[in-house]
């Protein structure tokens, strides 16, 4: 499936807006980023076992490769679907991918 065919729910759309417009706390790696997401869902009410399903099909994703001079900063991270994710891999996040996510930032290529 290409990248560009996945969907994003509301909350997660709305975690990525959260990191974009910084109303996130510092986040200095991938599992920082996941907590945030974990509490998030935790905030809209959603029952263990949905936060464990959707824990289970997203990763915190860098927009920019660390590969290719990314950092680990609020401004390069975006909570994606997994197979997104590892699809990617070492690619810059298109914009396309980045709209659908709710995550439009300056990295937009």
């Amino acid at each position: 499936m290409p990248r560009e065919q996945f969907q994003y729910d509301k909350i997660s759309i709305g975690i990525n807006r959260d990191i974009r417009k910084g109303n996130a706390p510092t986040l200095k790696n991938n599992n920082d980023v996941r907590k945030f997401a974990q509490e998030q869902y935790k905030k809209h009410g959603l029952s263990e076992s949905a936060i464990k399903t959707r824990m289970d099909r997203k990763d915190a994703g860098h927009i920019i490769s660390r590969n290719h001079g990314g950092k680990n900063e609020n401004n390069n991270y975006m909570w994606e679907d997994r197979h997104a994710n590892r699809a990617h891999q070492n690619d810059t996040i298109t914009k396309t991918a980045l709209r659908r996510g709710g995550r439009k930032t300056k990295y937009d290529v």
